[in-house]
């Protein structure tokens, strides 16, 4: 068999993670008198990369050094991919480094710069990306012209900041200016960026795009950044005024580049969201019927997107937006316990009454007679449908609560001061504690967890004055590090307003040596 192929046969086997067929082959290929060359070395190098085997690529390049072959830039991009991908980003620079400073025939290209420029969005550092996108363009010897990836590249590392979305849009319309086809994955780019800012408009936009393309298909990343960017629209608004950054002649130019805005309410397409046939989500009442539709669509047409995340993003809506009634709803509609439905009663559990509002206009529900629990809380007794209004029949497909969506309810009860929420979410949680799902998490995210989950609880009966029970639980789990300026400040401060020196005394004792130890503790 000649050098030729034995070499196709080791690519080979490395596309499909054969160790022991290129192991074997490269042996064959020794005692044929053929000694393993560059190209020989790159399939080698992709073989280990494909196998995330950072310590076995470090080898082939020694080896490469001791043969005296020198590495080309097939070799430096495996290299690099594989430190992006295993998040040594450090090493990622010497090798860019090593590379740019010292290469005297082999200058990095384009490949080699786009690993780079993500590797720089990756670490947040988008002011260096763009240098390096420059200094590609300008460089004196051999200047390169930017390409698709490296486009999709300075988009990623202008969408991790804030502050630099602006730019990201301005190059995704140099992207379309040079004739370069708009991808998928930059579309889910810009949705990222859509999620942060709020920005409803340019989302449903952009999802759009991704039915109108052939080639292109929303999947749950799509509709969790939409849901994202819903549960924080109208709080950003409020806080950076009516108009989006993208209210501008940049915007206007985005609009034509992609899809004029109408076309959003006049597209045939049976098989898209049911957007409100307005330009801009006005209010609360309008952000909620919105999402709704577009929950109960999903679970029409695309019930395999509905996974757990987009769950909990859609939930955030509510709780964001301190809608503590359509919360309770949408999480009876959405979510299913991972226990026993009789030992389960948090969706027919009965309402706080401290939760003020009036019902929602697109929801049925009214006020019922009340009664009083073992901690004497006021409690409905009327059934769940009178209380917060009718579950959506549409709704069939509903995802299996775990530690984020429990965290996710008790973090609504403690926002809106629903104590009787809290304590069923608290009790479901403690049983869910029993399942498989729970028992096989690794040890320092159910601690993380655990000790988040029992802090709220005890804020929530701190709040409503139920102090004996908080302290209760602060004893009881006692194995988790309680920090006083963390973590029991609040406890500690409704305790002196309502007088109680025997609570404050024994939350002193409780922690006394960590009240200002472990303040980095990341919990």
């Amino acid at each position: 068999m000649s050098r030729y192929l034995y070499d196709s046969f080791i690519g080979g086997y490395a596309e499909t993670k054969n160790k022991d067929m290129v192991e074997k082959l490269v042996n064959e290929m020794q005692t044929e008198g053929f000694e393993p060359r560059e190209h020989t070395y790159t399939q080698i190098l992709k073989l280990h990369y494909h196998l995330r085997d950072f310590k076995a690529m470090a080898n082939v390049v020694d080896t490469l050094s001791q043969k005296g072959l020198e590495m080309n830039l097939d070799h430096y991009s495996l290299l690099m991919r594989m430190c992006f991908k295993t998040r040594r980003l450090r090493e990622l620079f010497q090798i860019f480094d090593l590379l740019k400073f010292r290469a005297t025939t082999n200058l990095p290209d384009e490949r080699i710069y786009s690993i780079a420029i993500g590797a720089c969005g990756a670490m947040k550092d988008t002011e260096r990306a763009l240098d390096l996108y420059k200094e590609m363009t300008t460089r004196p010897l051999n200047p390169l012209e930017p390409n698709p990836i490296i486009m999709n590249a300075l988009i990623y590392a202008c969408s991790t900041r804030r502050e630099y979305h602006y730019q990201a849009w301005q190059y995704l319309l140099e992207a379309r200016d040079r004739g370069y086809p708009l991808t998928q994955f930059t579309i889910e780019l810009m949705l990222n960026i859509c999620a942060v800012a709020g920005d409803v408009a340019y989302a449903r936009l952009l999802l759009l795009q991704l039915y109108i393309e052939p080639s292109f298909r929303p999947c749950a990343h799509s509709f969790q950044c939409l849901f994202r960017a819903y549960s924080i629209c109208l709080r950003r608004r409020s806080s950076l005024g009516t108009k989006s950054a993208l209210d501008s002649d940049l915007g206007m130019q985005v609009q034509k580049a992609l899809i004029p805005v109408d076309d959003i309410f006049n597209h045939t397409d049976a098989d898209v969201p049911p957007f409100l046939p307005v330009s801009r989500i006005a209010n609360v009442d309008q952000l909620l019927a919105e999402a709704h539709a577009v929950m109960r669509y999903l679970q029409g047409s695309h019930p395999e997107l509905i996974t757990d995340f987009v769950v909990n993003t859609y939930l955030s809506i509510a709780s964001n937006n301190h809608q503590n009634r359509e919360y309770r709803l949408w999480f009876a509609e959405s979510t299913a316990p991972a226990i026993d439905p009789e030992v389960s009663k948090v969706s027919d559990c009965a309402y706080d009454t401290n939760v003020l509002g009036p019902p929602l206009p697109h929801r049925n529900a009214t006020a019922g007679p009340t009664a009083v629990d073992a901690d004497g809380l006021i409690m409905h007794t009327d059934p769940f449908d009178v209380r917060f209004g009718i579950p959506d029949p549409a709704f069939t497909v509903k995802v299996l609560r775990n530690r984020y969506i429990y965290q996710s309810a008790l973090e609504l009860a403690f926002r809106t001061k629903d104590l009787y929420f809290c304590k069923a979410v608290y009790a479901e949680r403690e049983a869910w504690k029993q399942t498989k799902e729970y028992l096989t998490l690794p040890d320092e995210e159910r601690h993380k967890f655990d000790f988040r989950a029992v802090q709220f609880v005890v804020d929530v009966y701190a709040r409503a004055q139920l102090l004996d029970k908080a302290w209760d639980l602060v004893w009881k789990h006692s194995e988790f590090p309680w920090i006083f300026d963390k973590h029991l400040l609040r406890f500690h401060t409704l305790a002196k307003q309502a007088g109680r020196k025997d609570i404050i005394d024994k939350l002193v004792v409780f922690t006394a040596g960590s009240r200002y130890s472990n303040l980095d503790e990341d919990l």
